[in-house]
């Protein structure tokens, strides 16, 4: 073969195999390769953490959640950049549209969102003394006429109208467990009590207390809280109706957010040591258990039969 054929035969083959490489690289990804697959790797500047209103003061909250969200997200070698919601459906609202990365909910404030969102994820459970369980307690003071919620009930019933407080709707322990509970009972409190809600857990014993309502919502937890810092004396309280075990707390992450970094702020989140649970977590916070949101079943039960969820 001389040179002039041998170049010719060169330039063809060189332009086929040219035209093979734009045929491949154009040609939609196979049944065997999603379109995920074949989509570049998102990666953040920075993670977005939120948390609702726990404690009383927005400083408070930014003072006691803040060192968390510090310490995993320098683990996944991220800043990160902390939110602190005035109002429990906010924060839900906030990582469903995206706002946030990944947010610390209130169990119901979670299944809100993940039944508007599906893709929302929860990847963690807290624990609380060791249990990743808590539960939704009614109050009265120490010194009422009644016992229980049974007797509170017959005492409003006969004339002697008692005032309820119930918390925030966004709230499990405060709002929805208690109107099940009625639910379950076939009463409205609305009928039965002089009825009021929408109040602040930080602001539920202390309206018990001083006389501004006879029975108000709240959660276990919270009682301890107030009790440690001074804000009430927990003797002079007694519990009138308490739920069955609830689910504590989800850290949840929004959808789309990174597999990744997803496992890995998880694994962050489950293995961290009781040293330092006890520096990065407010006060009888215990670490995490895994969660991939089934444990919060009873929570949407419960909304379902407030007619809350369909």
């Amino acid at each position: 073969m001389n040179r002039f054929r041998l170049k010719g035969w060169l330039s063809a083959w060189l332009v086929g195999l040219l035209a093979l490489v734009v045929v491949v690289a154009c040609a939609p990804p196979s049944d065997n390769q999603t379109a995920a697959d074949s989509a570049p790797e998102v990666t953040l500047a920075e993670l977005k953490f939120g948390v609702g209103p726990y404690f009383p003061t927005p400083n408070e909250n930014r003072k006691q959640f803040e060192p968390l969200f510090e310490e995993v997200a320098q683990q996944l070698d991220l800043p990160a950049d902390v939110t602190v919601a005035d109002d429990w459906i906010g924060i839900s609202e906030a990582l469903r549209s995206g706002t946030l990365d990944v947010a610390w909910l209130g169990p119901w404030g979670y299944v809100l969102a993940h039944h508007n969102e599906p893709a929302l994820e929860a990847i963690a459970t807290v624990k609380y003394k060791d249990k990743p369980t808590y539960s939704s307690v009614l109050m009265a003071k120490a010194d009422a006429p009644f016992d229980t919620l049974d007797e509170a009930i017959a005492l409003s019933q006969q004339g002697q109208k008692l005032k309820l407080s119930l918390a925030d709707v966004g709230s499990t322990s405060g709002w929805l467990i208690p109107q099940a509970e009625f639910k379950r009972r076939g009463l409205d409190p609305e009928a039965v009590f002089d009825y009021s809600e929408g109040a602040s857990h930080a602001a539920q014993a202390i309206a018990v207390l001083s006389d501004q309502t006879d029975i108000a919502s709240d959660y276990d937890r919270n009682l301890d809280v107030l009790t440690d810092q001074g804000r009430i004396d927990k003797s002079q309280l007694k519990i009138i109706w308490q739920s069955e075990p609830l689910p504590n707390d989800p850290i949840v992450v929004r959808g789309g957010f990174p597999a990744e970094l997803k496992t890995r702020l998880q694994d962050a989140l489950v293995n961290l040591t009781p040293e330092q649970t006890q520096t990065l977590l407010p006060k009888n916070y215990t670490g995490f258990v895994v969660s991939d949101g089934s444990n919060y079943s009873p929570i949407e039960t419960a909304g379902k039969s407030v007619g809350k969820l369909e």
